[in-house]
């Protein structure tokens, strides 16, 4: 008898007993092992996204996930989010043989694989790993992390950061801030993205000497550790990336924003808070391969191994519709590859899981894969006017993307010149 059929006769024991029982297998740590490569067997992270990406969320000494996991959080099915059967369809578990699902407890495993049965796959292809998410780890297996989960934080390590002074919270949004004065996290300060660019420059990006200026009049330097969360996120990822750019060392992303904060139970304030300007910007580089012009994009158009990558909507992309009253061009760039986004030109829901936490990663290298967008390669994002495109190019920064910018112009300034060349319709691949 062979080891597959062997591992067949396994699960199919397994299932079948669970099948009788109306409740789910429970397998033990050498079973998992055992089961986890074999061909139609997925993994399934009951844990939230942040656990998923590597960080210690209960203390645990070994952290990230099991080895081609795909997370699904029992948070968003206790909180009963709105989009979470939609990402859960995404993930394609009815197509597995067979579904093992872990979390810090069998109690959160459970929660998720009721859940999976309430999706209409079948009790008898799930079990529950009953060892636990640290019994893999302390036996010396193998786990996966997303290669710098550092830059997407966790509202616990933020406000870790704060009761000790460590970190510069921005809350980054267009305008004086409405909804940051009704609810936001104590101690930050609100950042209008009309410091970091400008109508008359299209939106792009405004000089980095002025961007510096202004990251001065709300006391950032070089040197601030600055974690950034906004209305949107997508306005978050544009003043992060803004202030990579001008040469702040140390930017992170909240992930899931003011509701992860809100979620973890953490206070929040009203009002303004009052910036403590600085003087001196410090001594550091700009970050010129990191936001790229139109002569750059055009290079990497001509480029077999780089990708000028379009993150808009697939109607903006084949040329339907603009996604903007202030651009009148449909179209796309003749050669930018489809990068995904969302459902508009505001929305980046490709990316982004129920509770607006980061996607897992293996999801979204899986789509840009089939676009020929890979880690290998020299890529730049663009958008309309480069907020969609800002959220997409910290993701592949977090994915371990070394050679990746922002081609900020966008489809906006490029559809402006006739001379440039574009494309719609749905393009041969």
């Amino acid at each position: 008898m062979t080891f597959r059929t062997i591992v067949y006769t396994i699960l199919a024991l397994l299932f079948s007993t669970a099948s009788f029982a109306a409740t789910f297998a429970q397998l033990d740590t050498e079973t998992v092992n055992a089961l986890h490569k074999t061909q139609g067997t997925r993994l399934v992270d009951a844990r939230n996204p942040n656990a998923f990406n590597g960080w210690a969320m209960q203390g645990e000494k070994h952290t990230g996930h099991l080895p081609a996991a795909t997370n699904l959080a029992a948070s968003w099915v206790t909180q009963e989010l709105p989009r979470t059967a939609e990402v859960t369809a995404a993930k394609n578990l009815s197509d597995a043989s067979s579904i093992i699902v872990y979390g810090y407890t069998v109690e959160q495993a459970t929660t998720v694989a009721n859940w999976l049965v309430e999706q209409g796959i079948s009790t008898s292809k799930i079990a529950l790993y009953k060892d636990s998410f640290a019994a893999w780890g302390n036996a010396g297996l193998p786990l996966e992390r997303l290669p710098y989960y550092e830059r997407i934080v966790p509202a616990q390590w933020v406000q870790e950061q704060l009761a000790e002074k460590k970190v510069l919270v921005v809350e980054a949004s267009w305008g004086e801030g409405k909804v940051y004065k009704q609810n936001h996290i104590p101690t930050a300060v609100h950042l209008n993205t009309d410091l970091l660019e400008s109508e008359d420059r299209r939106w792009n990006y405004l000089p980095v000497e002025e961007i510096r200026a202004n990251l001065l009049s709300l006391g950032i330097t070089a040197d601030t550790p600055v974690v950034v969360y906004g209305e949107a996120g997508i306005d978050a990822a544009r003043a992060a990336v803004a202030m990579q750019y001008v040469g702040v060392k140390d930017v992170r992303i909240l992930n899931g924003g003011l509701h992860a904060w809100k979620e973890a139970k953490f206070k929040t304030e009203r009002g303004v808070v009052t910036p403590q300007p600085a003087t001196d910007f410090g001594t550091t580089e700009i970050s010129t391969d990191l936001v790229i012009d139109m002569n750059e994009a055009k290079r990497i158009l001509q480029d077999p191994n780089a990708e000028l990558v379009s993150i808009r909507t697939w109607d903006e992309y084949i040329g339907n519709t603009t996604g903007y009253s202030y651009i009148k061009p449909k179209g796309r760039i003749k050669g930018a590859v489809w990068g995904h986004a969302g459902k508009d030109s505001y929305n980046m829901d490709d990316f982004r899981n129920p509770d607006n936490t980061m996607r897992d990663y293996h999801e979204i290298a899986a789509f840009w894969k089939e676009w020929g967008i890979t880690p290998d390669k020299e890529v730049s994002f663009f958008c309309g006017t480069g907020w969609r495109a800002s959220e997409a190019l910290l993701y592949a920064q977090a994915m371990g993307f070394s050679k990746a910018s922002l081609y900020d112009d966008g489809w906006h300034i490029w559809s402006m010149n006739p001379a440039n060349p574009t494309a719609s319709g749905t393009p041969e691949r």
